[in-house]
Formats: C-alpha cells, sequence, structure tokens
C-alpha cells in the first residue's frame, strides 16, 4: 500500500512539474481563496449581527490564513518548485545578457566551437579504433594466432596453411579460421571492376557469428580440392554492381577469367576482422588462384588465423598448449618447422596495431586546445566581470547570496558551452566525414567513424567541463568581491582589486604556456615530416611513377607465360617516348615488405647451411 502511495504521490509531483505553472498557481489561489470563504464562513455562524460579522470574519479569517503569496511560495518549496523558478529564472536572464553581447558571445562560442568540435571529431576516432567492442559475439574471446621465428630475427608473420590444421585439430581453441586478402578482376557485368578480395576458410563465418542475407555462407566441403568454385557478395557490390537482384544467388560471375557461383550475400554490417571495412567478396582458400597453391607448403607463412578461446580457458592457457603444437610440429618436420612458434594475442591489440600511441598523442594535442581555449575564454569573462561588478553589487545588496550570484554566472556559462558544444557537433560531423574519407581502406578498424551516442555524450559532458572549468574562477572572484567598494568606485576602478589582477596574471601565464607547449609540439611534428619526406631514397625519385598489372591467375597458370607477357608489356612500354627507363618488380622495392616467401638469385650461390632462404 506505501508503494502504490508513493507511486501516486511522484506521478503527481511529476505531472505537475511539467504541467503550466500559470494553471498551478491559479489551482492554488482558487483552493486558498475556498478555505478563506470557509474559515470566514466558520467564524460568522458563530457570531450575531450579520452585516458587520461578515466582514470582521473575512478580516479575522484572513489573518488567521496569513499572506498568501508566502503561503504560495511555500508551497512550491513543498513540491520542489523553487529550485525550477530560480532555473528559469536564471537562463532568460543569461540569454537576454548574451543577446545584449552579441561580439562576446560569437567570440566565445566559436573559440569553444573549436576545441569542442577537434576533440569530438579525434575522439570518434578514437573510440571507433580503441574503445569499441569489436561487433562479434563475444569479443574477449577472440585472438590473433601468428608465427614468429626469433632466431631468424622474425618477431610476427602469418601461419603455414599446414601449421594452422594442425593447430584446429588440436583443440586448444574452440574455433579457428584462416584469412588473407588481395585482388581479382571482376569481368562480364559491365566495364571490368578490381574487387577488393578476401580469401577465407570456411570455419571464420559460424566463427564470428555471421548470418547471410541470402543464399548461405560457406561449408567445408567448398574448401576441398575439387569443388565448385563458390563466392560470396557483399551486400553494397551485389546493390551496386548487379542492382540488388533477388535471383542472384546461383548464377555465375566472372573472377580473373574464372567462373565462380554466387552461393550467398552477406550484409554490409559485415566483414572479416584485421582487414578494414572495404571488403567486397569472400571467396574460400583452395579456390584462390594466388593462395590456393600454397596451402601444401608448409614452410610459407602466409595465412592470418583468427581464433575463439575455450569457455573458461584463459588466453595464457591457450598459448600453453599451442606451445605444445610447436614443440611437436619442430620435432616432426624439423626443416620446416625448427625455430618456429605458434603465439596468441588478444585480436583488438591486433586490429588497433602501432595506432594506438599516435591517436592518444593526437587527442592529448587537441585537449591542448581546448584547454588552451578554455584559458582563454575565462580570462575574456575576468575582463567582462570588471564591468558587471555594479551590476553584482546592486544584487548583493539588494539581498541576493554569494551563492545565488555564482550560480546565475555558472548558468550562463552553461549557455556558452551548450551554444559551443551545437557548433562544435557540426564542425565534428564534417570533419569527421573528412576523416573518414581520409583514412585507407585497410585502416585498423573494424566498426565505422561516426558521431553515434557515446560520442554525443562526450562532447556534451566535454563541454558542460569546459563551460564549469572556465567560469568558476571568475564567477567566485565576481561573488566575493566587495559590495560597498563596487558601489563607490564603480566598473571604472573595480578590476584593480589584487585578486583580480592575481587571477588575470595567473590565465595570461597559464595560456602563454600551453601555446608554447602547443608551439614546440607543432615544430617537432613539421620536423619530423620534412625528415621523413626528405629521407634519401638511394635513387632520385623525380619523375618516378608505378603502376600495378594483375594477371588472371587462371589463364597464367605458369612462370614461363609470366616472364613471356611481362617482356611483350615492357617493349610495348619502352617503345614509347620517354618511356625507355621502365622495369618490372616484384615485390615493389620499398613498398612490400611483408613478403615471407623462399627466393633464389639466378646463377647465384647456394644459400649456406642455416641461413634463411626467405625474406
Amino acid at each position: 500500500m506505501r508503494i502504490a502511495e508513493r507511486l501516486n504521490e511522484f506521478i503527481r509531483r511529476t505531472r505537475m512539474l511539467f504541467s503550466r505553472r500559470e494553471s498551478f498557481d491559479q489551482e492554488i489561489e482558487e483552493e486558498m481563496l475556498l478555505h478563506r470563504e470557509l474559515r470566514a464562513q466558520e467564524l460568522g455562524n458563530n457570531s450575531t449581527g450579520e452585516d458587520a460579522n461578515t466582514e470582521a470574519a473575512g478580516y479575522a479569517s484572513q489573518r488567521r490564513f496569513g499572506n498568501m503569496l508566502r503561503l504560495r511560495e511555500e508551497i512550491h518549496e513543498a513540491w520542489g518548485f523553487t529550485w525550477i523558478d530560480n532555473l528559469r529564472q536564471d537562463l532568460r536572464y543569461g540569454f537576454r545578457r548574451l543577446r545584449k553581447s552579441p561580439g562576446f558571445t560569437s567570440v566565445v562560442v566559436f573559440t569553444l566551437a573549436l576545441g569542442i568540435g577537434a576533440n569530438t571529431a579525434i575522439f570518434s576516432v578514437v573510440y571507433a579504433v580503441l574503445l569499441r567492442s569489436l561487433p562479434y559475439p563475444h569479443p574477449r574471446q577472440l585472438v590473433n594466432v601468428f608465427e614468429n621465428n626469433l632466431g631468424q630475427g622474425v618477431k610476427a608473420t602469418g601461419c603455414s596453411y599446414q601449421d594452422f590444421k594442425e593447430l584446429q585439430q588440436s583443440g586448444a581453441l574452440a574455433g579457428v579460421a584462416g584469412v588473407q586478402r588481395h585482388d581479382l578482376t571482376l569481368t562480364g557485368a559491365g566495364d571490368p571492376r578490381v574487387v577488393a578480395t578476401v580469401v577465407v576458410t570456411p570455419e571464420i563465418f559460424p566463427l564470428l557469428d555471421a548470418a547471410p542475407l541470402a543464399g548461405r555462407y560457406f561449408l567445408p566441403q567448398d574448401n576441398e580440392k575439387g569443388s565448385a568454385p563458390a563466392v560470396l557478395l557483399s551486400e553494397g557490390l551485389w546493390r551496386t554492381r548487379f542492382g540488388g537482384d533477388s535471383h542472384m544467388v546461383g548464377r555465375s560471375i566472372m573472377l580473373d577469367q574464372q567462373a565462380f557461383t554466387v552461393v550467398g550475400i552477406m550484409p554490409a554490417s559485415f566483414r572479416v576482422p584485421v582487414f578494414g571495412a572495404h571488403q567486397e567478396i569472400w571467396i574460400p582458400v583452395v579456390h584462390d588462384p594466388l593462395f590456393g597453391p600454397w596451402m601444401p607448403k608448409r614452410g610459407g607463412h602466409w595465412l592470418r588465423v583468427v581464433g575463439r578461446l575455450n569457455s573458461g580457458v584463459t588466453l595464457a592457457g591457450a598459448q600453453s598448449q599451442a606451445d605444445a603444437v610447436s614443440r611437436r610440429l619442430a620435432a616432426e618436420f624439423p626443416k620446416d618447422n625448427a625455430g618456429w612458434a605458434l603465439r596468441l594475442a588478444p585480436l583488438q591489440a591486433a586490429i588497433v596495431g602501432n595506432v594506438r600511441a599516435p591517436l592518444l598523442v593526437l587527442l592529448g594535442a587537441v585537449g591542448l586546445v581546448l584547454l588552451l581555449a578554455c584559458v582563454n575564454i575565462a580570462n575574456l569573462l575576468v575582463a567582462r566581470a570588471t564591468f558587471r561588478r555594479r551590476e553584482l553589487a546592486v544584487r548583493q545588496a539588494l539581498g541576493a547570496k554569494p551563492g545565488r550570484i555564482i550560480r546565475q554566472l555558472l548558468v550562463e556559462n552553461a549557455i556558452l558551452g551548450l551554444l559551443g558544444a551545437i557548433v562544435g557537433l557540426a564542425l565534428a560531423g564534417v570533419s569527421t566525414s573528412a576523416l573518414s574519407s581520409l583514412l585507407p581502406a585497410d585502416a585498423p578498424s573494424a566498426q565505422p567513424v561516426q558521431l553515434d551516442g557515446a560520442v554525443l555524450g562526450f562532447a556534451v559532458l566535454l563541454s558542460l567541463a569546459a563551460s564549469i572549468g572556465f567560469g568558476l574562477a571568475p564567477a567566485l572572484l565576481a561573488a566575493r568581491s566587495d559590495v560597498q567598494t563596487n558601489l563607490k568606485d564603480g566598473s571604472a576602478r573595480s578590476g584593480s582589486d589584487r585578486g583580480g589582477l592575481r587571477l588575470r596574471s595567473f590565465l595570461t601565464g597559464a595560456e602563454m604556456s600551453l601555446a608554447m607547449v602547443l608551439v614546440i609540439a607543432a615544430g617537432l611534428l613539421v620536423r619530423s615530416l620534412i625528415a621523413m619526406t626528405s629521407a634519401d631514397p638511394g635513387f632520385s625519385a623525380a619523375h618516378v611513377l608505378k603502376a600495378e598489372v594483375s594477371l588472371p591467375r587462371y589463364q597464367y597458370t605458369t612462370p614461363q607465360q609470366w616472364t613471356a607477357f611481362s617482356n611483350s608489356l615492357l617493349e610495348r612500354i619502352q617503345a614509347e617516348p620517354g618511356m625507355q627507363d621502365s622495369a618490372f618488380a616484384v615485390p615493389l622495392p620499398m613498398a612490400d615488405g611483408s613478403v615471407n616467401l623462399k627466393f633464389s638469385i639466378a646463377d647465384g650461390a647456394p644459400v649456406p647451411p642455416g641461413m634463411p632462404e626467405t625474406a
């Protein structure tokens, strides 16, 4: 019963809180008048002489009932409306004061908007890359699997397909899947187009709990030698290239002059981790023209592996089981596996890569910009308070307490902060779109950079913290000043008190210090950029251009065909004016640094025993 009464009381108070104040006050007055009349009638009935006693009873009832205005204020306090009245008054007064000073308001809002906009835009990137959980079930169980060989100086590389199968069969992980990526050429549906291709083992889809938009995903038999080539299309490619054809599943498309049957359409939100957001098709490893032939080779470490920990098993426990697999493989296959070890790491760390420190440094830099803006605004508020000393002194002389003055000034600052946040969010929206377009397609982010609820909440909290930060000291200084001195001296001399001078000196020093830090940091950044761009590569890079050529591997299957094509193309290129100095290179020097394949030098001496045969 008490719970029901309290609930009804809460509903009643809430309804009254959001109702119109005029109607509420009218109800209060009507109720008080009714009580006065009833009291006067009671007093009149207890006396004689109706005409004379009716007027006397009314006066007596009014005296006993008390001041109606005071009673109404007490009712407001009992209902909790006093702080709402004060807040409304502060907001109206704050907007009126800011509207009368458009120049000051514009400068403060624009300065604050730049700081909040920059911080929000950078935080949206930091949140998407570093803070937001991976968009898969139980993301903390996902791990990145790689191999290293410290004896050969290889700290982290992919796994061989054979080692991947051994790990899969060991049961060290609840699930494990292999992925890689490169480009294939799509033909037969309009102009030829290079599509971003992700090469996968079928286990990746149940591992990530992915469901196709239409059709099915790969089954284990799709990755068996001799099976029909199958392909999964992304929703984006399906809609843009094939017009969202509802009968696309079951049809064939041409990839590098090879027919692949479309078995399913994956939703736009799906992407394989570690490869960025730009993924258009998925094919099984066995049917990939580049990586498929490498599957039997135990010495090639090219497969990126994603795993999921068993329930209740820690990363250290799974690592110990992987170590046992590494030792067994080294004993069974000493030529290919001696010195190589399987390693596990959280998948989130693998996706983030080496961008954590730069992003945090960048966030700290824009945080200093916002702090510098707040100090600058605080200095402006102290100067503005100089011209408001007489106004504040009059309010204090009329009975306003220092706490009431401080609250009024903080409300004005909060209005400035919210206005700055609104403009800053608009700037952040434009900046975020620009940052997203500048990020490379393989940027280490499993989720899009956007202004979602968490980022908006960050911007609001940042604006409130900034408004309190730059407004608290000037508000305290203004509220605690001497009333008589301000009334006598006026605004012309009130800014010369020692407290105001000390505060302004401190703010000026802080502003100069922060600006110096930012200038030094910017200078170091520019110096590093100049050093990077002016590094001597060992050759003249002027007028050097590159062009990539992707041959259909199903059509050009042998090294003899590759050589014949490259020689013919190179002759035709060198026959063009100004193109005599042309050459082919695989891999591209100084660009493709992650190739880890065996190689040999024509007519060269054999590699000494014990020396690595990879680069």
